[in-house]
């Protein structure tokens, strides 16, 4: 290969890798807003994202390639899912407001489920880049396999799917039985 041919292709590389950097602190950022804080109800956001992460589970669930330690782990995932959400929406706070309706998820466990997206994420480039590109590289089906049937990643997915869905499916129940304050008392109404 000629040199100026290594370094154009170097160069190229890095900038891929900056460009996807910046992307991922940009939704890395976007995460972090929607998990922390006081949040405004968009129902059909929640719903949207609800039916998603359903049809991808259902997906995933129904295909070929689903082993029994696949199917293991996302079942586990899923149940702790549940738990984490049921957990969330007891330390929830709820507001019916003149502008709206707004939610306060527990600070805990969205810094937790940001932790857990963060730690996916950093294991991904910096131990699984490496092994799938030396895979396309080498033209190794069997490495890429491995990477494809990790019931960790199976397991995790569906953890964070059972949680959103579920907590999104009590936040929209609850969000039913809200009454918008008349503003009389001057304060917004606090519902636990």
């Amino acid at each position: 290969m000629h040199p100026a041919a290594a370094t154009s292709s170097a160069f190229s590389n890095i900038g891929f890798t900056l460009l996807i950097a910046a992307l991922v602190l940009f939704v890395l950022y976007r995460r972090f807003r929607r998990l922390v804080g006081r949040q405004k109800l968009q129902t059909h956001r929640m719903i949207y994202r609800m039916a998603v992460l359903t049809i991808v589970c259902v997906v995933l669930l129904v295909s070929p390639f689903l082993t029994t330690k696949g199917l293991v782990a996302a079942a586990v995932g899923a149940l702790v899912g549940l738990v984490l959400a049921y957990h969330a929406f007891g330390n929830t706070r709820f507001e019916a407001t003149p502008e709206g309706k707004f939610y306060t998820p527990n600070l805990y466990i969205g810094l937790t489920l940001s932790a857990l997206f963060i730690g996916r994420l950093i294991y991904r480039f910096l131990v699984l880049y490496p092994m799938i590109s030396g895979a396309i590289k080498s033209s190794n089906p069997s490495a890429m396999a491995a990477y494809e049937h990790s019931p960790i990643t199976l397991g995790l997915y569906f953890l964070l799917a059972g949680y959103y869905v579920s907590y999104y499916a009590g936040i929209l129940r609850k969000s039913r039985t809200l009454e918008v304050d008349d503003g009389k008392n001057g304060r917004p109404r606090l519902i636990s």
